[in-house]
């Protein structure tokens, strides 16, 4: 079974290896084949006995020392194999694990990749929600102070004030030219005094409203709470941007990071018994057993010399 040479790949086959003999793979052998009844009772081979009414934990220790699973770190290649009293059985099982592996790593690399786009659209809801809330102040604001943009509207004032100024020191200026020459009761200076009155207080009032105190609420206060809004909306919908391009980018990301069981080797149906191996047991037998009559004799040896 091949999942790919990358770190990350190398990680996922290895909890494969785990799950191939844990107490899960157990359960649905059990399940499907009631595994343990195959081995179990076996009085012709007591090497490999197993009770019916074993424990768990027994069960499980023996599914371990019949179902191996090896890991090749220079391949990446991950090869099981599995011990049976007939190779149907052995081959029933293989066939079985081949399938819970598979499902296994489907859900291993799709659990993961949804765990990624849930938390990528999670923040992207998280950033829309600030972005209306943002949006929704700078509505109600500009309703609340009937002015599109204040900080336009204080700009005009400010111009207004400035043109207002230029155009009194215009008027003052004719009007000491027209006391040069004029009496101050002519209707010449009275009408100039009258305009000069009037540029004044037009000032006064234009500067009155664009200047406040910190709290108040005339321009130059609404022009900076304003734009404090702006600033928020700005950055609410710059994070908003960000969000949109992060789920983009989770997508493409988790779609890479899904994975697929490949066979490489079918399973392999010997056409005889591997094990045991008569011959190699018969000719290790033997040879214990001459060990043991040589210390027995040498034992013996020594007990009679000690007699004589």
């Amino acid at each position: 079974m091949l999942s790919g040479l990358n770190p990350t790949s190398r990680e996922e086959t290895l909890y494969l290896r785990e799950f191939l003999v844990s107490q899960d793979m157990l359960n649905v052998l059990q399940e499907k084949l009631n595994w343990s009844e195959h081995y179990a009772q076996r009085w012709r081979d007591p090497a490999f006995w197993l009770l019916a009414d074993a424990r768990q934990e027994d069960v499980l220790a023996y599914f371990q020392r019949l179902v191996t699973a090896h890991f090749d770190e220079q391949t990446g290649l991950l090869t099981v194999q599995v011990q049976a009293f007939n190779p149907d059985f052995a081959e029933q099982t293989l066939q079985i694990m081949l399938k819970e592996s598979e499902r296994f790593v489907n859900e291993l690399s799709h659990r993961m990749a949804r765990d990624q786009m849930q938390f990528a659209q999670s923040e992207l809801a998280k950033a829309r929600k600030v972005y209306e809330e943002r949006r929704q102040d700078m509505l109600a604001f500009q309703s609340n102070s009937n002015l599109l943009d204040a900080e336009a509207a204080a700009k005009a004032r400010a111009e207004m004030i400035s043109e207002l100024e230029g155009n009194l020191t215009k008027e003052r200026t004719t009007l000491k030219g027209l006391l040069a020459t004029l009496d101050t009761n002519t209707p010449q200076v009275r009408q100039q005094r009258n305009r000069i009155r009037a540029l004044e207080q037009q000032l006064a009032v234009e500067s009155q409203r664009l200047v406040s105190e910190k709290n108040g609420d005339k321009l130059n206060v609404v022009a900076s709470q304003y734009r404090n809004l702006m600033i928020d909306a700005a950055i609410a919908e710059e994070a908003y941007k960000f969000a949109v391009g992060s789920v983009e980018s989770a997508r493409i990301e988790a779609s890479k990071k899904l994975r697929s069981l490949v066979t490489v080797v079918s399973p392999n149906r010997p056409d005889r018994a591997i094990y045991p191996e008569r011959i190699y047991n018969l000719i290790t037998l033997l040879f214990i057993l001459v060990i043991l009559y040589g210390i027995v004799k040498f034992i013996i040896a020594t007990i009679e010399d000690h007699r004589d």
